[in-house]
C-alpha cells in the first residue's frame, strides 16, 4: 500500500483506496459527471479494473473525503495520471493542486508525467500552472464528438 508523507500544513491528505471504497469513488465521480468535459467512471467494474492497474487515493480535507486521484507508474521514468476529481463544493481551495503536487513530488525522478483531458476542462489551467504542456489533440478519443488533449510534463529532457 502506497502512502504519502505529509509536509507541514497541507489542504489535501492522500489515503490509499481499496475495493471497500468503490461506493465512495462512485459518489465522487457522480458529483462531477455531466458535460463531456470529464469522463466519469460510473460503474463498479470500472473501479475494480482501475484499482487493479493503478494507484488510487482518496483525497481528504479536514478528515472528509472530497476527491480522488489515480495514476499508473508505466516505468521509473513515466507516470500516467489517470484521474483527478474534487467534489464541486470543495473546488477552488487548492485541494486538487496540492494532491497533484504530492504525486509529482513523489515521482520527482520521473522524466515524463502525462494525462488526458477535455479541451474545455477547467482543470486544464491547474495542469498548465504546474508545467504540463499540450502535446497533441485527439478528436474522437472516447467516441464521436469526444475530443481530448494529451498533456505532458517532461523533466530533465534536453530540447
Amino acid at each position: 500500500m502506497e502512502s504519502f508523507e505529509q509536509k507541514g500544513e497541507s489542504p489535501a491528505t492522500l489515503q490509499s483506496a481499496t475495493e471497500k471504497d468503490i461506493e465512495t469513488l462512485l459518489e465522487l465521480e457522480k458529483s462531477v459527471a455531466g458535460p463531456n468535459t470529464y469522463s466519469a467512471m460510473l460503474e463498479e467494474e470500472d473501479w475494480k479494473e482501475e484499482l487493479g492497474k493503478a494507484s488510487v487515493f482518496l483525497i481528504k480535507s479536514d478528515d472528509k473525503v472530497v476527491g480522488n486521484i489515480s495514476y499508473e507508474v508505466k516505468s521509473p521514468e513515466h507516470v500516467y495520471i489517470s484521474g483527478l476529481v474534487v467534489k464541486p463544493e470543495f473546488q477552488g481551495r487548492g485541494i486538487a493542486t496540492d494532491a497533484l503536487k504530492q504525486v509529482l513530488a513523489k515521482y520527482a525522478s520521473a522524466k515524463r508525467i502525462d494525462l488526458v483531458t477535455h479541451p474545455d476542462n477547467p482543470a486544464r489551467k491547474l495542469y498548465e500552472s504546474l508545467g504540463f504542456k499540450v502535446e497533441s489533440r485527439v478528436e474522437d478519443y472516447w467516441g464521436e464528438g469526444e475530443p481530448r488533449l494529451i498533456l505532458a510534463l517532461e523533466r530533465g529532457i534536453q530540447e
